[in-house]
């Protein structure tokens, strides 16, 4: 198993049969030959300090010496660190020598129980030789560096509140830039006196974000000015350089003198500003940390928080200021950074799943408050939301609210639905507790309140029965041609497929014979139920199982063509598959087609309502539809004399473009009282529509009275 450092140390050295030079020293960790190169590509053989080192330094002066340490995140599971010391004359007596002793991390995506890069800095077992002998006996240690004690979390709090210096409002403005520098804007370099100094500034952002989030900031803690064009090239997020180096910086960076007075902005409104007057945008991270850090007790717990919230999640890719957000969420004591707060949580909340339920109510509590108490108010938040657990969250609230929702449920078209789908995945409690009493409420509304509703579980792909309340409220009103027409002129076309298949499901259910399906279902309920329905194919159909969808499917394409004849041929095969199973004899090979003949889109119902129906607006937006989608000339005809007024009707030459379905077979056919009253009246052009009713249309059985 491979080790999850690898380690390589990098110097001018003589090596035994060779002339010496710039070569690697030793290596651990199996390196492979990409890792090895990877560690060399990032090495500085150049480290000039800013006080030159005397040609015989003492042990004190050593200790004073700069110590590079230079992270980088090289992918989502590699990271690189090199730390560089200078070490003194090489074996030819050179001086500016340096030691590089570079590591390897395999596992700098792992979530838990990681520290923050930062605080290898000074760790006992980074290698820091100085001269040629000492150069020459330097070995790997066989534990790779770890965490050391002179940069943690109690070191950064004694740091940002140290007496004598004050630096919270260099603090708030170096977080916001790096922020926006790990979010690809520009590269931050900060003027340090020391390498001392840089190391807590860097600790400082880095424990005010998570460990993982830490992880994914490359820095360093001491460069020259000549080497920032390189550390921009390679994605340095934070460049510590010596303040003398400042103005010779890149224009391109955001530069920060640690000791300079940086006037702070304010989120929403201006920017902070350095002492060049560059601008650096407030965000709601150091306007938190504004409140939460007014003494040093409180930074210390929200030092506590952050650890704990990002523990309890997934910390990959954790947004800086999101587990701060969640600190100054739970405590009361920080209630002037809420809405900030709220702001980041809606909006940068992990994507991935949360476990923890306290973490979990906590982002739910923001979220619903971001909600309102409106229905459209909480489709427009969670349309607000980014992928992950607070969208789902929103989702679920707006569901909640949309299925209970008269007013809404009124509204033309389908229902909007949020990015959720609970398709094989747990339905939230609260979503699920709202779902029997908007069914209830639906029941006592109607038929098309209970679609509606029911629409919108299946869009949503939650598993609920309601077989019953389909049977209650539903199937009643199919089976009533006028309850049934009502019912599909007010629904359109706003039901999903998945609704009527399940609709067709119950109701074959029932027990209806084989050969009767859909039998007491008039021709425009049975094309609703099967409207884009499309059979399945013969591979379907023969895995196709007793109610599940391609047997639904099959089944009600088989009762269209044989009521209505075929529109495919796999509308066939379903037919036949549909007897097979169920034992009925074959149909004749004509009989299908013949059906089709025979089929008028306007049925005997629908002309009796167009006759004998009083006037209402339904009755005239189906009149309408029936002129400009229906090529059945009985019907268009019973229909225009709903839309017209008689004078129009005449002058339109409506009655001789209708003549033959007002007089089927001619006016000689009529009566001679008929003939003459169709043609004096039409002549006059004052009759009443009612006088102008097709003669066929009053012999079709069940008309309304007085057709």
């Amino acid at each position: 198993m491979t080790a999850r450092y690898g380690q390589l140390s990098y110097t001018s050295f003589d090596a035994s049969g060779s002339a010496g030079g710039w070569r690697v020293k030793q290596t651990g960790g199996d390196l492979d030959e990409a890792e090895e190169a990877l560690l060399v590509a990032g090495v500085h053989t150049v480290l000039n300090p800013v006080k030159p080192l005397p040609a015989f330094p003492t042990a004190a002066q050593l200790q004073r010496i700069p110590h590079r340490l230079a992270y980088r995140r090289i992918n989502r599971n590699t990271a690189c660190y090199w730390h560089t010391v200078p070490a003194g004359s090489d074996h030819t007596g050179r001086p500016g020598n340096v030691f590089v002793h570079a590591m390897l991390d395999r596992e700098a995506g792992k979530a838990q129980g990681s520290y923050r890069p930062i605080e290898l800095w000074r760790s006992q077992r980074w290698l820091c030789p100085y001269g040629g002998a000492a150069v020459a006996g330097a070995e790997l240690p066989a534990e790779p560096p770890g965490p050391g004690d002179t940069v943690t979390r109690r070191s950064v709090v004694n740091f940002a509140y140290d007496t004598s210096t004050w630096r919270l409002t260099t603090l708030f403005g170096l977080m916001d830039a790096v922020a926006a520098a790990i979010e690809g804007g520009p590269p931050v370099v900060l003027g340090a006196e020391s390498d001392e100094t840089a190391a807590q500034w860097i600790g400082l952002i880095s424990f005010l974000m998570s460990p993982g989030t830490a992880r994914s900031l490359n820095f360093s803690t001491f460069d020259r000015a000549d080497q920032l064009e390189h550390a921009v090239r390679i994605g340095q997020h934070l460049t510590a350089i010596p303040r003398d180096d400042l103005p010779m910086a890149p224009a391109a960076a955001v530069t920060i003198d640690e000791t300079d007075t940086l006037s702070l902005g304010e989120f929403g409104g201006q920017p902070h500003r350095t002492a060049a007057a560059q601008p650096i945008e407030v965000t709601a991270w150091s306007a938190m940390a504004q409140v939460a850090m007014l003494d040093p007790d409180s930074m210390r717990l929200v030092l506590n928080d952050i650890d704990m919230f990002a523990a309890g999640v997934n910390d990959c890719g954790l947004h800086p200021a999101w587990p701060m957000a969640m600190s100054i969420a739970t405590r009361e004591r920080f209630v002037d950074a809420a809405d900030e707060a709220r702001s980041v949580i809606t909006q940068h909340s992990p994507s991935s799943p949360v476990i923890d339920p306290a973490i979990v109510q906590t982002i739910s509590d923001v979220v619903r408050s971001s909600a309102g108490t409106g229905t459209a108010e909480a489709l427009e938040a969670a349309r607000r939301m980014p992928d992950g657990l607070t969208a789902q969250i929103a989702d679920a609230l707006y569901l909640s609210r949309a299925i209970c929702d008269d007013r809404w449920l009124d509204r033309p078209g389908p229902i909007p639905l949020g990015r959720t789908g609970y398709h094989g995945r747990a339905v939230p409690a609260e979503l699920l507790e709202a779902i029997p009493s908007a069914l209830r409420a639906a029941g006592d509304r109607g038929p098309d309140r209970v679609l509606r509703v029911a629409d919108i579980l299946f869009r949503v792909g939650i598993d609920y029965d309601l077989s019953r309340v389909f049977q209650e409220h539903v199937l009643p009103a199919l089976r009533d041609p006028r309850q049934a027409r009502r019912l599909m002129l007010g629904l359109g076309g706003r039901i999903s497929i998945d609704c009527r298949l399940a609709v067709a499901s119950v109701m074959m259910a029932q027990g209806e014979p084989p050969d009767h399906f859909a039998a007491q279902l008039d021709d425009a309920v049975l094309d609703w139920l099967s409207d884009g329905v499309t059979a399945p194919s013969a591979e379907q159909l023969t895995e196709a199982r007793r109610w599940d969808q391609n047997w639904t499917r099959a089944a009600v394409r088989a009762a269209r063509t044989h009521r209505l004849g075929p529109e495919t041929d796999r509308d066939r095969q379903a037919e036949t598959w549909w007897r097979r199973i169920n034992g009925l004899p074959s149909a004749k090979p004509d009989q299908t087609e013949d059906r089709t003949l025979e089929r008028r889109p306007a049925t005997r119902e629908l002309i009796a309502d167009l006759v004998g129906a009083a006037d209402s607006p339904e009755m005239f937006e189906l009149a309408a539809r029936v002129v400009t989608e229906n090529r059945d000339e009985l019907g268009v005809a019973c229909a225009v004399v709903r839309l017209y007024e008689p004078q129009d009707w005449v002058a339109r030459g409506y009655v001789m473009t209708y003549q033959r379905a007002y007089t089927p077979g001619g006016t000689k056919r009529l009566r001679r009282s008929d003939r003459t009253a169709f043609t004096t009246t039409s002549r006059a052009g004052c009759l009443s529509w009612r006088s102008l009713v097709p003669f066929s249309a009053r012999r079709v059985p069940g008309c309304a009275p007085g057709c």
